[in-house]
């Protein structure tokens, strides 16, 4: 990305599906003199073209957007831009969620259910190149159960999005006896034996939700 001039507005690009929501983000942004919103998206899809055709020194994203796998995408645009500075904001309770996201390459993360107060604080530090976990995700990451890697945590989702291995193995770009590998290890660590008990049991642990 180009050299941003210093006194220059931030340049944010803003992500959620949830129109309500991206409408009163962006009535709060406007509060923040040094922010410019250079635009906003609905789900994932355009998101790299998105950022490549804007050039934004800092993304609020949403953590469960449609379109594909946050987590990836979170870990592609900080290996592609890394000045980028992305903040996300989940409602999710799940510790191990939380974790992954901090683990794929977020400089902040939020819950939606925080103030204005704590974003301002959130984009300042980031910007000044520093992380910032809000108070309550620092509490819930306190609590985490299990250690999955990234790539167990992704196919875990997958599972439980009903997906057989083969299709797993093809949208990660793996191959069957790498995903089979990785589907073994995260059983393992659950204690389960097929895929209805993985999903009854990541349910029970908390570790995957919803919106």
């Amino acid at each position: 990305m180009n050299e941003v001039p210093q006194n220059a507005p931030i340049r944010l690009l803003l992500a959620d599906d949830h129109q309500i929501f991206r409408d009163g983000l962006k009535f709060l942004l406007l509060t923040f003199s040094d922010i410019q919103l250079v635009a906003e998206l609905s789900s994932l899809t355009e998101l790299r073209s998105t950022v490549k055709a804007t050039e934004p020194a800092l993304l609020l994203l949403d953590y469960h957007m449609p379109g594909g796998d946050t987590g990836a995408e979170i870990q592609y645009l900080k290996q592609r831009w890394p000045t980028l500075k992305i903040i996300v904001l989940t409602g999710s309770q799940s510790a191990q969620l939380l974790q992954q996201v901090a683990q794929a390459g977020a400089d902040a993360v939020l819950q939606k259910n925080g103030d204005a107060a704590e974003l301002r604080q959130a984009i300042t530090a980031v910007m000044r190149g520093e992380a910032f976990i809000s108070a309550s995700v620092q509490t819930l990451l306190g609590t985490v159960q299990l250690e999955l890697t990234p790539r167990e945590f992704q196919i875990m989702q997958l599972v439980c999005d009903g997906l057989s291995n083969a299709q797993i193995a093809e949208q990660l770009s793996l191959s069957p006896k790498t995903t089979d590998k990785h589907r073994e290890n995260l059983m393992r660590k659950l204690g389960v034996n097929n895929s209805a008990q993985l999903i009854r049991k990541a349910l029970q642990l908390g570790i995957l939700d919803s919106h």
